[in-house]
């Protein structure tokens, strides 16, 4: 196995985009756990990026299979997706943000799961925002304050009520 350095530097692995429904749900087959799903096919691939930035977060995984050995079953797709540069992803310590999601949660009387499940996004995603270790896009944080009841602006002050 390589180490986490050579793998910081490949951001771009093979995904399998499989239509159901009305959508598409997303898994990497290099990138054990690391699932997301989309409305529309150009949802599921934006989605897909913000996905692989997360499961590429720290951990250590295999070279990416070439794409023209990935198996696909018939209606399913394979495509290369490069991870979001991860340039939001930031550990900071707000501990509004923690408080917020949990008093959201036992107001809405939801679990994290629910709530990723809603919002079409992994429960890792999730967990992470929940934790303040990642700070979600505008749109997913406005998303997230209207489910949970809360002021989406918390995701973006200094822990002081400072934007």
């Amino acid at each position: 196995m390589e180490n986490k350095a050579t793998m910081a530097t490949n951001r771009t692995y093979p995904a399998i985009f499989h239509k159901e429904g009305d959508g598409y749900w997303v898994e990497f087959p290099d990138v054990p756990g690391c699932f997301t799903q989309g409305e529309t096919l150009e949802e599921a691939f934006k989605m897909a990026k913000e996905a692989l930035a997360l499961g590429l977060d720290g951990e250590s995984v295999k070279s990416p299979t070439p794409l023209e050995e990935v198996v696909t079953e018939g209606n399913d797709r394979a495509m290369l997706v490069e991870a979001d540069s991860g340039d939001d992803i930031v550990y900071f310590k707000n501990s509004e943000v923690p408080r917020a999601i949990e008093t959201g949660l036992e107001k809405r009387g939801f679990t994290k799961y629910q709530v990723a499940q809603i919002l079409g996004v992994d429960r890792a995603y999730i967990s992470r925002i929940a934790k303040g270790e990642r700070v979600p896009s505008v749109d997913m944080a406005k998303r997230i304050g209207t489910l949970l009841d809360f002021d989406w602006r918390v995701f973006y002050t200094d822990g002081t009520g400072a934007l």
